[in-house]
């Protein structure tokens, strides 16, 4: 089983991902696990597809992916998923609506069929599963194709999305001659196992806050002075940072910034901030005619930062 993610640049959140990947995995030994970064993972995909069995990463990259992955077997509309819960399961083809191929006769219907047989198999409807994707086989078997799968030298009758359908179901009952038949009776039946986090609460800590300002009228210098006049009540500016990287105290002249500042603001090493030092900051940040258009509360959890560095921090 593969876990794909960008935990090396995405730390807190892929990084996350990535731990709970492998304490889950640690209970799991015969399993064999890797990781891939998502890049490289990509790569690894398009060009030895093979290579992989399970893959698990976060939603972005598996909508991404999984896209991938089904045009590499020949199309995007070839492609079912499935959406299973503890409770509840939702099937449906991996391609969304495509509105762009809506009323006109063309979309490739084999995705929602597909996962319409996923369904069946997880209902416990093996026999009738077999009889759809085999009939389906049997269909792409013979070259009948929707457009996006026609080739002029396999294919033998391009059709639109209604009669690819009618295909299939004048082929329900049929095997595959070329093609492997598919078999579902001794399918195992479909079941989810709510999870049951084995750890304690974690102690959360309130250490500062993140003020993003929006500003243009100088330097970060100018503005990182500025703001340490009003910093007080317990709490003190550790620094500025545009665009993810650190620009106060410290930063490079030259580095090209944005009217978007992360102001960050902790309490004295060691202690806690409270919500009263915090309200009263931005009530003064305010007060010196500085737009504060969010906040973040920084947060320790049994003593480790629940909140990224900025870059150079």
């Amino acid at each position: 089983i593969y876990c794909v993610h960008k935990a090396n640049i995405m730390k807190m959140t892929d990084g996350l991902f990535h731990k709970v990947f492998e304490e889950i995995g640690a209970d799991y030994p015969d399993i064999e696990k890797e990781h891939w970064i998502v890049d490289i993972g990509a790569a690894k995909l398009a060009d030895t597809p093979g290579a992989f069995d399970v893959v698990v990463m976060p939603n972005l990259y598996g909508d991404i992916l999984s896209d991938v992955a089904a045009q590499i077997a020949g199309s995007v509309g070839l492609a079912g998923s499935a959406n299973i819960g503890v409770k509840y399961a939702m099937f449906e083809a991996i391609h969304g609506s495509a509105p762009r191929r809506a009323g006109q006769n063309l979309a490739n219907p084999s995705g929602l069929l597909l996962a319409g047989v996923m369904m069946l198999v997880h209902i416990r409807q093996p026999e009738m599963a077999e009889l759809v994707h085999n009939a389906w086989l049997r269909t792409v078997e013979e070259g009948i194709h929707t457009y996006d799968i026609f080739k002029d030298d396999v294919s033998k009758q391009k059709v639109g999305t209604k009669e690819f359908a009618q295909a299939v179901v004048a082929r329900l009952g049929k095997k595959p001659e070329h093609l492997k038949p598919v078999s579902y009776k001794s399918a195992p039946e479909q079941t989810a196992t709510e999870f049951v986090s084995k750890h304690k609460p974690s102690k959360k800590e309130l250490i500062g806050v993140d003020v993003f300002v929006d500003w243009d009228k100088g330097t970060p210098n100018d503005l990182g002075q500025a703001l340490e006049k009003l910093a007080g009540e317990g709490l003190r500016l550790v620094m500025l940072s545009n665009r993810g990287t650190k620009v106060y105290p410290g930063g490079h002249p030259d580095t090209i910034t944005c009217d978007n500042w992360r102001c960050r603001f902790q309490a004295e090493e060691g202690k806690a901030a409270t919500h009263a030092q915090i309200i009263g900051l931005l009530g003064r940040i305010a007060g010196a005619g500085y737009d504060f258009i969010k906040t973040e509360g920084l947060y320790t959890f049994d003593g480790q930062p629940g909140f990224t560095l900025g870059q150079g921090q």
